[in-house]
């Protein structure tokens, strides 16, 4: 089931990503192939039709302050789609849960987890893309929240305009759906959305993401600023112009340290989170880095004490490394020992950051552009 090499089709180069990356100085948010500069995603189980757009009222400008409890006017440019009450439920979130799945079908017993701790207030859906596919699936077939709002915020001009910062900060849920996350984070980075983001969270909402979304929630993301990269381009050249890495887009507690990465085994990736992790180490963003990566149908549930637990169908994989890489330059095969991988499956547990969990590891290392052993999953 494992593809080796993964079949490139001719791609451009996205200046404007590398400039970003460079003006923030930063490391590095679904469908189900990748798409432009994304990781794919999610969305197999959530159509794309339903309820018609909202319709724009009310000009743009900066974030501004939140001082006052009255929802600022939508911008004529944004698309949103709200299923449920519109105004604020008023409520305040039971506690700080993270919900990170991997893609595809979405594991419906962990969004069952995840939706109570929004206590029946209000949920959020984050895209710059799609439609609202998420709307009816969450608010009905899910249930137990008062509205579900799903904004298409495409642009850093939409990212801070007040009505989108308003709804973000007052909502008691927010997910990040699946997608490109070179897109989100070029659009949400240093604005008003990813301001929101921290303050929704510290005010004790729960956050959750997708391929994409899921993608951009660790302290480190793969960007995709250049497209996605596959993991026998990464074990061949480290520094190849693909490896494009982001950090601090949002800071959770849960996530200090950690890159996450989706569709694992499916689409191959573990060469490329290893790759990663050896890049963080190279590049002294981290000294012990640890790597989570998740499988399609499959989620991560992490309650506000840090304990994540594993709903669906797959497997979710912790990464974990005691020593820099043995080989990590641009133009040079990666190499890296001592690593230690651990599969959890459904009602496996692990706590977060620290990366402790009571199933045991296997040994992994990366040596002449291979994975030893060659089929990690």
């Amino acid at each position: 089931m494992r593809s080796t090499v993964s079949p490139r089709s001719p791609r451009s180069l996205l200046s404007l990503g590398a400039l970003l990356s460079l003006a923030f100085s930063v490391v590095a948010v679904g469908c189900s192939s990748d798409g432009g500069g994304g990781t794919g995603g999610s969305g197999a189980s959530v159509g794309e039709g339903g309820s018609g757009a909202t319709g724009g009222a009310g000009g743009t400008g900066g974030a501004g302050g939140d001082d006052v409890e009255e929802t600022p006017p939508k911008p004529a440019g944004l698309v949103n789609y709200i299923t449920g009450n519109p105004e604020d439920a008023k409520v305040e979130p039971i506690g700080r849960a993270l919900l990170l799945m991997g893609g595809g079908a979405e594991a419906i017993d962990s969004l069952q987890w995840w939706m109570p701790f929004a206590n029946r207030g209000d949920v959020v859906v984050l895209r710059t893309t799609g439609a609202d596919g998420y709307n009816d699936f969450l608010y009905s077939d899910i249930g137990g929240c008062d509205s579900v709002e799903t904004m298409l915020v495409d642009s850093r001009q939409l990212a801070d305009d007040p009505y989108v910062v308003h709804r973000i900060r007052h909502a008691e849920a927010v997910f990040l759906a699946g997608g490109d996350q070179s897109t989100y984070l070029k659009n949400w980075m240093g604005t008003g959305v990813q301001e929101a983001l921290m303050y929704a969270w510290e005010r004790g909402a729960a956050l959750g993401g997708t391929s994409a979304g899921c993608a951009v929630l660790g302290q480190f993301s793969f960007a995709a600023y250049n497209d996605t990269v596959y993991s026998d381009e990464a074990l061949r050249d480290p520094y190849n112009e693909f490896m494009t890495l982001e950090r601090d887009f949002v800071s959770l507690a849960p996530l200090a340290g950690v890159i996450t990465d989706s569709h694992l085994q499916a689409r191959d990736r573990m060469g490329r989170l290893v790759t990663f992790l050896g890049r963080l180490i190279q590049d002294g963003w981290s000294s012990a880095p640890l790597g989570v990566g998740i499988d399609e149908y499959t989620a991560l549930g992490v309650d506000p004490s840090g304990v994540g637990t594993v709903f669906g169908e797959g497997a979710t994989y912790v990464v974990k490394t005691s020593a820099p890489p043995t080989s990590c330059e641009a133009g040079q095969p990666f190499a890296m020992s001592g690593l230690t991988v651990h599969k959890l499956v459904a009602g496996d547990t692990v706590e977060l950051p620290a990366g402790t969990t009571s199933v045991a590891g296997q040994p992994l290392e990366a040596e002449n552009e291979a994975l030893i052993p060659a089929d990690p999953y």
